[in-house]
C-alpha cells in the first residue's frame, strides 16, 4: 500500500477522528479507504463532490427558488427581496 499525505483543517481532523470512532473503524486510514470506495463507486456522489459545496440548484427558475426560501419562514423580507434581485441579475438564472 502507498502512503498519501493530505492537509486538513483542525476542524476536519476532529470530524474525521470522531467519525472514525463513531463508525467503528480501526483507524483513520480505514475510514478514508471506505469513504473513497463508496465515493468512487457512485458516479452521482462523485459528481457532487466535484462542485461541493457549490451544488447546482434543482431549478434555474428564480421565482421557484425565492418561493422555496419563503416557504421556510426563516428569511426576512429584505433577504428575500435581495435574493430575488440577485437571481434576476444573474445570467445563470435567466
Amino acid at each position: 500500500m502507498n502512503t498519501v499525505n493530505i492537509s486538513l483543517t483542525q476542524n476536519q481532523v476532529n470530524q474525521v477522528n470522531q467519525a472514525t470512532i463513531n463508525l467503528g473503524f480501526a483507524n483513520r486510514s480505514e475510514f478514508f479507504r471506505a469513504l473513497l470506495r463508496k465515493t468512487l463507486s457512485n458516479p452521482i456522489a462523485l459528481e457532487e463532490v466535484k462542485s461541493y459545496p457549490f451544488i447546482s440548484p434543482i431549478t434555474k427558475n428564480s421565482q421557484e427558488i425565492v418561493s422555496s426560501f419563503k416557504k421556510t419562514n426563516k428569511y426576512s423580507t429584505k433577504f428575500l427581496n435581495d435574493l430575488k434581485e440577485g437571481l434576476e441579475d444573474s445570467p445563470y438564472f435567466q
